[in-house]
């Protein structure tokens, strides 16, 4: 896919990034993850402590919300893309 070269181009010139002073209290990139076509795509404001330390978005409280919303909605959080 054309998408996911994409992706993985954004990907690698995140992980170097140093364009803001975010990536200095940072343990690691988090990166958006799920279908690069998905139909739904979900953005957060900033990584919480849990998502910097396991690299993952949505993992920790706010994750949990997330996972009761999409729940009651009917989707599918593995079809969602979420950053």
């Amino acid at each position: 896919h054309a998408e996911a070269t994409t992706i993985a181009s954004l990907r690698r010139q995140a992980e170097r990034c140093e364009r803001c002073d975010l990536y200095k209290d940072a343990t690691q990139l988090v990166f958006g993850e799920g279908p690069v076509d998905a139909r739904v795509v979900l953005v957060g404001e900033q990584p919480g402590d849990r998502e910097d330390l396991a690299g993952r978005p949505f993992v920790g409280p706010a994750g949990r919300i997330l996972d009761e919303c999409l729940h009651e909605a009917g989707i599918d959080r593995s079809e969602c893309y979420l950053t």
